[in-house]
This record gives structure tokens, sequence and C-alpha cells, in this order.
């Protein structure tokens, strides 16, 4: 038999047989070409051309057309007719896009019955199917995309091109079934969430066997309704094979209205082991199971994952064992059943971050440590042991124009002078916590602009910049957005993160051995919450701890409930403030303001409950303060709401007045 270029060859003085038997030149396989006068389908035909020649599967000899018999027959076409040689060494890239450029010029449909509009419903895309055979595997240097369904075969590819693209693209899927493992390069800078393994964009009905490892993200499956791709990712079947190293493993991605719903992931090893990875690349956490979401696109749901194995190394630490990242998409239905868990070291078993709602089952695992529980997770188990958990938009105690705060069980921290016990300054307020092992890691999530301080045995505040450098070393969550801010004195130096408009931080650190005490810091902005946590297991060695010995359920002060100091607050019966001067708690018996509020005037009508200010500083006054029309006796209102110079009151005025002037009454309080 002839070699396929000879018998296709412009020279070739061969018979032109309807059918030939020759040698592939590429593969060395036998293979057979039948003479055609259309393109691949009699349900839908399409004249051959000199453009529908891809000259590996459709050749022209002289005047005629031939077509790979095995391929008319929706038998598996090697990959190596076109041109890969699978040694694992030689760059197959070529091969690989010729073989995607011919599946991308396929047609969509067959119709049973085009003339009956009804069989649109019945449509089936084409497809056709890549096979790979080689026994150790093919070599990419470039993106590989498949626009159109394809079943693909190719097992063992490794992807030795740039750091920033993404290897394999499947687009449009339906059911079809994918098999490969790709590999990227380990130890390689894994920083860009570009560097994807296998992306997935839009499919239904197929069944995958995925494998991908030393990427930034694994794999992706994106719902994203652009043109010209499948806006769903749905009722797929998708069983994983070894997931090596990656940040993001196993992404579920819902962009530009996208919808992701139905999908079976079953098994996969997820490990990350010694050497595998380049830490000075590593600017984030790791998670397993990550959903991402834009914010115009449909919710995720009906995911199921059963049986991941999951092992780590200590190539960087600290690393979470099990994560499932639900926190950029609202999802539901999510079930996560027997995950296999290799504990190597301590108690530290996973973490589940911020996200929906999900169910979780494990014979193995009886509790699970380092959970949180914002945004609807479930705790399942035993809780963590929880160090702070406070509300701080619920103990706030302002004087209405933001310049001035109290916080309840808080201390308050001035960046001029440390930890100081008053609020005449911008306002910032730390819990303090004691390191009795500093390898012990803490949880703190953050509501914007997080900060924190440390302090030396004899609680003199850390300023060593080196020092300070070496904790922002051990923060396992973007520790490039940390610095070093210096205070006005020499006394004073904090470690923040991010811009003071930024949202919510989660962050694990343990601590350098010179931290005997941690301050963390937070700004009572509204709806401000700040949470610190310990793993069960690590209970007393770290502890929460006072440095001003405020008495509990108290605000802390250096003034008397009725000096200047106090002009704007409203104060409610039994609130409890600390004097640091003379050292004497303060209760409140009736409610009424600190100070005097004078000049105030307002109008009203009879029956409303709206009454507009003339006159007084409006900042001054704050939702909860008590007043009355001094026209009109003692009739007392408290301002439930305020918008603009407009209070509203919980009763209505009585009485008409224009120009009316106001009082507060003073609040009345005992010392202890």
């Amino acid at each position: 038999m002839k070699f396929t270029n000879e018998f296709f060859s412009p020279t070739s003085t061969d018979p032109a047989d309807d059918l030939v038997q020759l040698v592939d030149s590429n593969s060395l396989e036998n293979v057979n070409y039948q003479k055609v006068t259309h393109w691949y389908h009699g349900a839908n035909p399409v004249a051959m051309t000199d453009a529908l020649c891809d000259g590996i599967i459709y050749r022209k000899r002289k005047n005629d057309y031939y077509a790979l018999t095995s391929f008319l027959a929706g038998k598996p076409v090697n990959i190596e007719l076109f041109g890969a040689k699978g040694d694992c060494t030689t760059d197959d890239t070529q091969a690989f896009l010729k073989a995607a450029d011919f599946v991308n010029r396929m047609y969509d449909f067959v119709s049973v019955n085009p003339g009956n509009p009804m069989e649109q419903y019945s449509l089936e895309m084409l497809s056709i199917t890549l096979a790979g055979n080689s026994p150790v595997g093919y070599k990419i240097t470039d993106t590989i995309l498949f626009k159109k369904p394809v079943n693909f075969t190719v097992d063992k590819i490794f992807y030795r091109g740039p750091s920033d693209k993404t290897a394999l693209i499947f687009q449009n899927s339906f059911k079809n079934t994918i098999t490969t493992n790709i590999s990227g390069i380990p130890g390689t800078n894994v920083s860009s969430d570009n560097y994807i393994g296998i992306l997935l964009q839009g499919s239904q009905h197929c069944k995958m066997y995925l494998g991908a490892s030393f990427f930034t993200k694994g794999i992706v499956c994106d719902a994203n309704d652009s043109p010209g791709l499948f806006p769903g990712f749905a009722w797929n079947e998708i069983q994983l094979k070894s997931m090596q190293s990656n940040l993001d493993a196993f992404v579920i991605r819902n962009t530009n209205k996208g919808w992701a719903n139905a999908n079976r992931v079953i098994g996969g090893e997820f490990g990350s082991f010694t050497g595998l990875l380049d830490a000075n690349t590593v600017t984030r956490r790791r998670t397993f199971v990550k959903f991402e979401k834009d914010s115009i696109s449909d919710g995720c749901n009906s995911w199921l994952f059963m049986n991941q194995a999951f092992e780590w190394g200590l190539d960087i630490e600290p690393w979470e064992t099990l994560c499932f990242d639900f926190s950029a998409a609202p999802c539901f239905g999510i079930s996560i059943l027997e995950p296999r868990i290799e504990i190597k070291k301590g108690e530290r078993i996973g973490i589940f971050h911020r996200g929906s709602e999900f169910n979780f089952t494990s014979n193995q695992i009886h509790y699970l440590t380092y959970f949180t529980d914002q945004n609807g997770i479930k705790y399942i188990g035993e809780k963590p042991f929880v160090l702070l958990d406070v509300d701080l938009s619920r103990d706030i105690k302002a004087n209405g124009s933001d310049s001035h705060f109290y916080v309840k069980n808080m201390e308050p921290f001035n960046e001029f002078s440390g930890l100081f016990p008053n609020a005449d300054y911008d306002n910032q307020f730390c819990q303090v916590f004691k390191i009795n092992d500093h390898n012990t890691n803490v949880w703190v999530q953050w509501h914007r602009y997080p900060q924190f301080v440390l302090f030396d045995e004899n609680r003199n505040m850390i300023t060593d910049s080196t020092l300070l450098q070496a904790q922002i070393d051990l923060l396992d969550y973007r520790p490039q957005d940390y610095w070093i801010a210096p205070g006005i004195t020499s006394g004073v130096k904090i470690i923040k993160i991010g811009a003071e408009d930024d949202g919510d931080y989660v962050n694990n650190m343990s601590f350098i051995p010179q931290a005997k005490y941690v301050g963390i810091i937070q700004r009572p902005y509204e709806n401000s919450r700040l949470k610190v946590m310990i793993n069960r297991a690590d209970r007393g060695k770290i502890e929460k701890v006072k440095f001003l010995e405020v008495p509990e359920e108290t605000y802390s002060t250096l003034d008397d409930l009725s000096a200047s100091a106090m002009v704007g607050f409203n104060f409610s019966t039994g609130e409890k403030f600390y004097n640091f001067n003379t050292h004497k708690t303060s209760v409140v018996k009736e409610s009424g303001v600190g100070s005097a509020l004078p000049g105030y005037t307002v109008d009203a009508v009879a029956g409303s409950r709206m009454f507009t200010v003339k006159t007084g500083d409006i900042d001054k006054l704050s939702p909860g303060t008590i007043f009355y029309i001094n026209a009109a006796g003692t009739v007392r209102f408290k301002i439930a709401a305020k918008t603009g110079n407009v209070i509203t009151g919980t009763i209505p005025s009585h009485i008409t007045v224009n120009d009316a002037a106001i009082t507060f009454p003073i609040c009345t309080y005992d010392i202890y």
C-alpha cells in the first residue's frame, strides 16, 4: 500500500478509485479513503469544495474529493493523523490546532424531518470523536479551542506554554464524552487567573473524566450567555482525576447571565505536595471547589459532590485542607457527600468559607474546624471556639455627627498614642488577644479597612519594621496589599490592608515569636462587625484579654456624662460608662442627653410625626434622642428617624407650631 502523501500528491499516477487503502504518512496506521461529492452527512448535503478540504479528513486529488471512511462511519479519529507525534517531547500544538480547526467548521444540527417545524425540538448537535493512543503523552504550547461539540479522548497532555493562558477550551458540548488529563509546569508562576487547565464553556448532558494539575485554576465550568456560547452548564456528570497543586482546583463560574444547574461531580484527588508550587507566586489561599459569579448572572443550584479525596503537604503554610468557597455566588441545593481526608498533622481538618447554604455528610469526619458562618453557611457538628463575635452596629454610641464614638466591650485605639480610653480622636476600637503559642493560627473576618497592632511581653507596641514585615509574610491572603502605617508618634505602627472602602476580608495568620499580644482594630462603620476565631483544639493557646480593665458591658470614658465632651450623645436607661479618671461607673437612671443642646427650633403640624428643624446642628441629633416642644408643655417625643433636616417622632405632634424652641432633657445617672 502507498502512503497517503504519495497517493494525494499532485504527481500521483495511481488510478482514481472510488475506495482506496493507504498507510497514513503521520500515524503509519492503515486508513481508507472514499470518493465523495458531498460533505459529511446526507441529512444535510453540502457540495464539496476546495474550502471544505482540510487536507487530512477530506483530501482533494486532481478534480476528485476523498473523505476518511472511519470519519464517515462515526469512528474515532486519531489525533496523530493531524501530525501529532505523541512522544511527550515534540511540540504537537499544530496538530491539535488542525484538529480543532476541523471540528470548528462542522455544522450544528441534523433534523429528522427538516420540513416539519416541530422537529426543531429534537435537533441533535453533530460531533466527531478525537482520540489519542500515545502511551507517554502529547506536548502543547498554546491554547487549543474547540468551538463545536467534540468527543475528546486524548489523555496525558502536557501544557508547556505561557502561564497566563488557558490550555484547553471546550465550548458548546452537547451529549459529548470528554476524557483528558492535562499538566502544567510544576513550580511555575500561578498568579494569573487566566492560567487554566481545562475551561468548559456551555455544556449539557455530557460525561466528562477530567484531571488538571499545576494551574492557577485546574478546571473551570463556565456558564456564559455570550454570542456563540450555549448559556448554561447543566445536567452533566463529571468524574475527576488527579488535581494537584492548583490554587482553585474546581471552579463553577457564572458570567453574563449564565446559569449552572444540576451537575454531579464524582471523585477526584486534591493534593498539594512539597515543592510543587512556587511560593513566590502564590498570592491567595487555595480553594478546592469555588463559585464565581458576576452581579447580573443567574444562580447555581443542585450541584452534588461525592467522594473527593484530600491530602496536603508542607510546601506552603498554612493551607486549607478542605475548602468550598461559595462567597461570590448565591448557590442552593449544594450537597457534599463523604469526602475522604488524609490527616497529616494536628487536628486541622478543613475550612468552609463564606457563602451559601449546603448539605454536608461524612462518616469519616464528625466535626470540622475553622468554620465561619457568614451569609448562611451552616456549622456541621461542633462549632469552633469563637473568641470574638461582635456586631459593632449594635453596641456603638455616637453623637450623630460621626466625629465621636463609644463602643461597648472594646478598647479605644488612637493612632497617635496607641490604646487610650477616650473617644475624642479618629475613632478606632480594638480587641486584644494574648498569644500563648505563636504558632497558633487565628482567623479574622474584618469589615472594611482591616488593621492590627502587635505588642511585646511588656505590652509595648512593636514598631520594628523588620518584625512587622515578618508578620505580614505570615498572612495567608493578599499579603501584597498590606503595609506598615506609622502613627504621629514613634510609639505607634499599624499593619493595614486595602482601601477604606474595601469590603470584607477573611485572613488566617500565625504570629512572629516576639508578638505576645495582638490588637485587632475596627473602625465603627455602619453595620460593622468583627469575628476572631481559633480552632477548638487550640483553645488556651490564644486568649481574649483586656489592657484597660474596662468592666463588662460598659463604655470607657474620661469624663462624667454631664461633661461638654458628651454634647450630642443620647443615653438610654440602664447604660453604663466607666470613667478612667475616677475609676467609677455611671449608670443612666433616666434617658436623655449628656449635655445641653441649645438653639434648636422646629416647625410641626398637629397630627403629623414630621418635625422640620429650622435652627440647630442637625448632625447632633440621633435616633433615640428625646425632646419636647417648649410652647406645648412636656409631652416627650423620641426621634425614630431623620432625613435631611426632618426628624420623625415616635408619636405625632399634638399642636401646630412655627419656629418653636425645643428642649432635650438632660439624662440622670448614679455613680458607683
